[in-house]
Formats: structure tokens, C-alpha cells, sequence
């Protein structure tokens, strides 16, 4: 069962770190675009290059913030398999067996109808 919930995460994580590429794709071609044709808003060098400049850091910011999301999302769905698994150990150990075992001194015993 185990094996099954941390399969189960990693189907889960698969397609969260393939959006969370692309909109890190997104945003830094954005940039990119943006700091590239900064001159096709003004035409005063000092504007063009403080508008580079902005579109580039707040590249940089997106991209920080993707990756913050990112991980809290890999967190979040590590730490709920995680808490499936200890779930999934107590069921184990407060539940009784309902297998019979040979070597178990009870099963012997006559059983009482």
C-alpha cells in the first residue's frame, strides 16, 4: 500500500513540474520579450534602458515566485504521502491479523461455538 501512495505522488508530481516548467518558460520569455523591445515604447535611450531593466527583474521576481510555489506544492504532496504512509502503518499495527498463523499459540485452542 505504501508503494502504491508514493507511486501515487510522483503521478501527481509528474504533471505539476511539467505546468510549473512551462510558466517558468512563460515568464522568462516574457521577459525577454519585454526587455528586448523596451525601445518600441519610447524612444529616449534612459527609458529604454530603465524598462529593460524592469521587465528583467520582474522576470526574476516571476520566476522566484514559480519556483517558491513549486516547492511548497512538492511539500505539500510529499507531506500528505508521508501522513498516508503513517496512516497506513497504525491501521496496520491496531488491526487485528485476520490471517490465521500455525505458530501462534492461540490457534490451537478449541474454538467455542
Amino acid at each position: 500500500m505504501k508503494i502504491f501512495i508514493w507511486i501515487m505522488a510522483l503521478l501527481v508530481l509528474a504533471p505539476w513540474s511539467g505546468a510549473v516548467w512551462l510558466s517558468w518558460a512563460l515568464v522568462d520569455v516574457s521577459g525577454d520579450w519585454m526587455s528586448a523591445n523596451a525601445d518600441l515604447l519610447v524612444a529616449e535611450p534612459q527609458m529604454v534602458e530603465s524598462l529593460s531593466w524592469l521587465g528583467r527583474t520582474l522576470a526574476g521576481v516571476g520566476e522566484a515566485m514559480i519556483l517558491g510555489v513549486w516547492a511548497l506544492g512538492v511539500l505539500t504532496v510529499w507531506l500528505i504521502a508521508w501522513m498516508l504512509c503513517k496512516l497506513v502503518d497504525y491501521h496496520r499495527r491496531t488491526t487485528p491479523s485476520l490471517q490465521w498463523h500455525p505458530d501462534d499459540p492461540r490457534a490451537a485452542l478449541p474454538r467455542i461455538p
